[in-house]
């Protein structure tokens, strides 16, 4: 049976509550590795229930490819972003906070380099209809190579979710054109590397696969 939307939302909140408080309480040498270790932890036994999007940047990638409705996916985002502040509200009672952003330009590329390419990963796989735990496997692994790509120079945010967070209870430091980095060039960089990942499938353009929690290996992030 295929899960009710509540119950979609319900994981995308738990999930992207857990990848948050990953990256909120992780040693900062290794951020990139537990995080990457939570993402796939989250794919796994959330998959068959919501696909683990866990990212707005991730949703929007695959709503930009056709692969997911509209609908669905406002819902979604909602869910991360409630998820993400819950993770924030239990990250400060124990004190801790997220990197903090590069003041140099060079963040907007290596945080939109770094999500394209967890969404190119991540739309790919919806596509190729690969296994579950293949799929686990490559979005952890894409998500820990482009948090190690960003982060020494922004951070390594690479989800919108997560960046709202930081806007909002004001833990980035700099201007409001450094901060916006955190926010607008994920959701440009999911866009872009998503119809790219489509373009790659023609013979898949006419009917794109769709995520369904039936099926855990079509929708693993």
């Amino acid at each position: 049976m295929t899960p009710s939307l509540t119950q979609r939302f319900v994981a995308e909140v738990i999930g992207t509550f857990f990848l948050v408080i990953a990256a909120l309480l992780s040693p900062s040498g290794l951020t990139f590795a537990l995080v990457g270790a939570t993402l796939l932890t989250m794919v796994i036994a959330l998959g068959q229930v919501s696909g683990s999007h866990l990212n707005p940047a991730v949703t929007l990638g695959l709503i930009a490819a056709r692969a997911f409705s509209w609908r669905e996916g406002l819902i979604y985002i909602v869910a991360q972003i409630l998820g993400a502040f819950l993770a924030l509200g239990f990250g400060q009672l124990v004190d801790r906070r997220l990197p903090v952003a590069g003041s140099h330009a060079n963040a907007v590329w290596f945080e939109s380099l770094g999500t394209a390419l967890l969404v190119f990963v991540v739309v790919r796989i919806v596509i190729a209809k690969a296994a579950p735990a293949a799929s686990a496997l490559a979005i952890g692994t894409a998500l820990a190579v482009g948090i190690a790509i960003a982060g020494p120079s922004s951070g390594g945010v690479l989800n919108p979710a997560i960046a709202l967070v930081l806007l909002s209870s004001n833990l980035l430091k700099g201007s409001l054109l450094t901060n916006l980095v955190y926010l607008a060039a994920p959701l440009l960089a999911a866009i872009v590397a998503a119809l790219i990942a489509r373009a790659l499938a023609p013979s898949e353009a006419e009917t794109p696969a769709r995520l369904s929690a039936a099926n855990p290996g079509t929708g693993s992030r």
